[in-house]
């Protein structure tokens, strides 16, 4: 039975010795050392071993001399750092390892104040569990003891080439020994934390002890001590060998459970055959890494969470990207010809969807990931064309007449609907939810025909509080309610309110989010026209229909089938993103503002026009009141002539661009041509009546 040790603190360096496989010819020197007790020399011949060797192969490598700085930004998702990033990897990178020098921690991808750790580190974060859950946020621990930090460093001292980031390296390495011992508190194979009293989960443990890892490809290591080098081998072996004891664990279908039993076990092994224990876990880390792929990626590419940021960036980009691609630079066997096909579907809609700005829309939990990221990795490890193209048109290497790639996607299985006039970066785009078959998803919400619509390449309409929202929410509260639940996205409420109150989405995870299958696709040179509808409502069906013109703009139509039982206005919602001024024009319109893009919003036959703030955000999401956003409704009811029947109640809306508009269009024309579209049930013709608009 193998030495599975329960307590960091209590492991010797001979444990660690005598968990490589000293026979093996290349580690001869060490075996030697060991053979005369010289176990400092023992200790240098092993970290010399590791400076020199030359496979595994990483995604990097700077342990050459001379020093070489760090290209971050080329692939970020190659550095734990690149969480929830916003700009350049390099430039935040540079500034949170400055803020360290100065014993101040800032958390990655974030823009709030840094954290003060204190003159000797006495402020490191800590959370017990059982006694801290849903008073304060773990997050902030969580990702600590992930050890950015380290990287952190490591990326300023192959910058600046500084003698003091090493001995702040040692001094913080040393304090991060002392304060975070992994102590295991639960040893049973279906473990999803390892310490309550101070929490390290599994997952946690995996990513640090990766971390530690790609420590060894960078020259820190080879330049502090020996003992301090040889100290992060030890806690490498002992982190890595509790992943040996899942072996016998049961499957579960969540993507903790692919990281945890299947990727970190299969890269310990790859990157680290010369410990026979973590050799041993290959095969079987490699068949859960499959099983997940075929189980949570359905026959279409979709995920089963249906979140862009869970989906495209956290299982696919910084999880599966990782085991791929170190699979295929050491020649390692991991995805079988099902599993590559579902994967290569995958970013084939990832780069379908992709929108003309930096980010991804925020559908589903979080704020969405970067773009050109992800396009890379689909390029680098799927060889997936239309995530070359994609990317090559955003950086102006290809034209237009060049790209192969259709303009409109509809895919009700992987769960998303996209418009777009191009994929030039100024190009006008509409994103829809739409997705069959959603099941039990912990990152879903009910954002059911949820639309995010931006105009030469401007955001206008999206979730602009999606990932504030979701890194600072707590368990139970109402905030938390309100976004899982409808109230929070740009869809339809009807009678005013959503399909169930925002308390029964506050507490626990796991949203039953209902069909809504896409009904019609057309597209055309024009334009594309798309619709679906759900049923969640139960008493009524949400229809939406969407014409997207490519230059003309965006005919939005929602139909409440049965939607007359209360004489309760239904809503059509809109959430303005940051920078968008809005300003009325009349009853039955609005004039929005971006960087110097109008679009002119619509309403024919509108009950009432509101403008209003989610006051209740303020201040345990919103810190300043001030940087609460507007929120447009739009009101609609039955005609009172036909409140005695079973009727559809409907509402249109028109976006179009008017910047360079002196006079704005006629209400009565726009009007007019409206109830042509609506009427003309030739797809085709429509779209040319809405290109004649303006």
């Amino acid at each position: 039975m193998k030495f599975i040790p329960t307590d960091e603190r209590r492991i010797t360096d001979q444990d660690v010795f005598d968990a490589f496989d000293l026979s093996l010819p290349q580690l001869q020197p060490i075996r030697l050392a060991l053979e005369q007790n010289n176990l400092s020399a023992a200790k240098r011949e092993l970290i010399v071993y590791f400076e020199n060797r030359t496979s595994p192969c990483y995604f990097f490598d700077y342990r050459s001399l001379p020093l070489e700085k760090i290209d971050t930004d080329t692939c970020p998702r190659d550095f734990q750092s690149s969480m929830g990033l916003r700009g350049s990897l390099k430039e935040f990178c540079l500034y949170a390892g400055n803020q360290l020098m100065n014993h101040f921690y800032v958390r990655p991808g974030k823009t709030s104040a840094p954290i003060d750790l204190g003159p000797d580190y006495e402020h490191f974060p800590h959370f017990n569990f059982r006694e801290d859950l849903g008073k304060r946020p773990r997050a902030i621990m969580d990702i600590f003891v992930r050890g950015p930090v380290f990287e952190y460093l490591a990326v300023l001292y192959h910058e600046t080439g500084d003698k003091k980031v090493l001995e702040r390296f040692e001094e913080i390495l040393y304090k991060f020994f002392e304060n975070y011992p992994l102590v295991l508190e639960y040893t049973e194979s279906d473990a999803s934390r390892f310490s309550f009293t101070d929490e390290r989960d599994v997952m946690s443990t995996g990513w640090l002890t990766l971390q530690y890892i790609s420590l060894f490809y960078t020259r820190i290591p080879y330049e502090i001590s020996v003992d301090a080098a040889f100290e992060i081998l030890k806690r490498i072996w002992f982190q890595g060998i509790q992943f040996a004891r899942f072996e016998n664990d049961t499957y579960r279908k969540y993507n903790h459970h692919m990281w945890e039993r299947g990727l970190v076990p299969f890269i310990l092994g790859t990157l680290l055959p010369e410990i026979p224990d973590f050799k041993a876990m290959v095969s079987r880390g490699a068949k859960i890494v499959r099983q997940h792929i075929l189980d949570d990626f359905n026959e279409h590419g979709g995920y089963s969470e249906h979140s862009i940021p869970y989906w495209g960036g956290a299982a696919v980009c910084e999880m599966i990207y990782r085991g791929v691609y170190l699979a295929k630079a050491n020649s390692v066997s991991l995805l079988d010809e099902e599993a590559a096909r579902r994967l290569n579907l995958t970013f084939e809609a990832l780069a379908r969807i992709s929108p003309p700005h930096a980010s991804y829309s925020s559908l589903g939990d979080n704020g969405g990931p970067l773009v050109d990221p992800i396009l890379r990795i689909g390029e680098k490890t799927m060889e997936n064309s239309s995530c070359r193209q994609i990317l090559a048109i955003r950086e102006n290497r290809i034209s237009d007449e060049e790209l192969e790639v259709p303009l409109d996607y509809a895919d009700d299985r992987c769960g998303f609907v996209s418009c777009r006039s191009s994929f030039q970066k100024n190009a006008s785009f509409m994103l829809m939810s739409a997705k069959t078959a959603c099941g039990d998803s912990g990152h879903n919400h009910m954002d059911m025909l949820s639309l995010f619509v931006s105009f030469q390449g401007q955001e206008f309409i999206g979730e602009p509080f999606a990932r504030t929202l979701y890194h600072n929410v707590t368990m139970a509260s109402p905030q938390r309610g309100y976004m899982y639940n409808m109230s929070s996205h740009n869809t339809v409420l009807a009678y005013g309110r959503p399909v169930q109150p925002d308390a029964m989405y506050a507490n626990k995870w796991g949203v039953y989010r209902p069909d809504s299958p896409v009904s019609e696709f057309v597209s055309t040179k024009e334009g594309c026209c798309v619709s679906a509808y759900h049923d969640a409502y139960t008493t009524c069906r949400h229809s939406r229909t969407c014409l997207f013109h490519r230059t003309k703009g965006l005919l939005i139509y929602d139909v409440m089938e049965h939607g007359n039982r209360l004489p309760d206005a239904h809503i059509q919602r809109w959430h303005l993103m940051p920078e968008v001024s809005c300003t009325f024009i009349d009853n039955s319109s609005v004039l929005l503002e971006k960087e110097g893009v109008k679009i002119l919003c619509f309403w024919p036959e509108v009950s009432r026009i509101r403008l209003w703030k989610e006051e209740f955000l303020y201040p345990s999401i919103v810190k300043n009141q001030e940087e609460l956003l507007p929120v447009i409704d739009a009101e609609f009811t039955a005609e009172r002539e036909k409140v005695e029947d079973i009727a559809a109640v409907s509402q249109a809306v028109l976006m179009i661009p008017v910047s360079g508009l002196d006079v704005l269009p006629d209400p009565e024309l726009m009007a007019d041509r409206i109830q042509k579209i609506l009427k003309e049930p030739e797809r085709k013709a429509a779209l040319r009546i809405l290109g004649g608009i303006v």
